[in-house]
């Protein structure tokens, strides 16, 4: 069975051998699915292919932001929750912080009503 693993977090997370790290621990054939933005997104997609493994990127819709006017991300984290992850690894330095890593905490919050796994990183 392949392995889906959902990588959200901050868009300023600039650690790529933290990254490369913990994604070098899956088995090749593993696909990683990230958002579409710079920082952990951006990362993924370029360790990712490094490392060989396939990465599915996915983007905000139109649907998105007519669902979610000014907060389209919301949309996208439940479409990539939904696409059939069984692990959620989230990368932000602010996690816990009241009013900060929102969009990383939403993600998660949708994961754990799923019942899917969440790993978290805060460096």
């Amino acid at each position: 069975m392949m392995m889906r693993i959902l990588v959200t977090g901050s868009t300023t997370w600039s650690d790529k051998d933290r990254l490369k790290s913990i994604l070098g621990g899956f088995p090749l054939g593993a696909v990683f699915v990230t958002g579409d933005t710079s920082g952990i997104d951006a990362l993924t997609m370029e360790v990712g292919a490094e490392l060989g493994f396939r990465v599915d990127a996915m983007r905000k819709t139109s649907g998105d932001a007519q669902r979610y006017p000014r907060a389209s991300w919301k949309g996208l984290n439940e479409r990539m929750v939904a696409s059939g992850v069984t692990l959620v690894l989230a990368f932000h330095p602010d996690l816990g912080v009241p009013g900060r890593a929102r969009g990383t905490q939403h993600a998660i919050d949708l994961a754990t009503a799923a019942g899917i796994s969440v790993q978290s990183y805060t460096r």
